[in-house]
């Protein structure tokens, strides 16, 4: 149990560290009226149901998986504060301009959810092939995630 406690702090630590930065550039760097992206409730229920569909994954012997999981919740974690403090509206200071003109906005927290998805992806493709000679087996998928690593 008490590698699955580190792991959680770790998971917290890190999503707590990467939200609290993307505030924090939030508040800091100006952001035009246009780039700001609202929000419904719906997407606020979403993001804290994902909130607490990371922590399982600390149950995976795995530090790479939860690296990723920290960084998709603190992406989350920071969008969800940002949009909490300012009526839904999310905040994205950040610009990257097209050469036609364009451009997009965004945030830490943005480029945060999407680096914790690609971390997530490979870690677990990783953990799986690991794994693989469990996985034959009907309840090896249960095992992996009840096993305390």
């Amino acid at each position: 149990m008490g590698e699955r406690r580190g792991r959680l702090l770790v998971l917290w630590l890190l999503a707590s560290t990467l939200a609290a930065f993307d505030l924090w550039v939030n508040v800091f760097v100006p952001t035009p009226d246009w780039a700001f992206h609202q929000r419904s409730s719906l997407w606020a229920f979403g993001c804290i149901v994902l909130l607490v569909a990371v922590v399982p994954l600390t149950r995976l012997p795995s530090p790479a998986v939860t690296i990723g999981a920290g960084f998709l919740a603190g992406g989350v974690l920071g969008n969800l504060i940002s949009g909490a403090s300012d009526h839904l509206a999310v905040p994205n200071p950040l610009m990257l301009h097209t050469s036609a003109g364009g451009g997009i906005a965004f945030n830490f927290a943005d480029a945060f959810i999407i680096t914790g998805n690609l971390i997530l992806v490979l870690a677990l493709c990783a953990l799986v092939i690991k794994n693989r000679r469990e996985l034959h087996h009907k309840s090896a998928l249960a095992h992996l995630f009840r096993r305390d690593g």
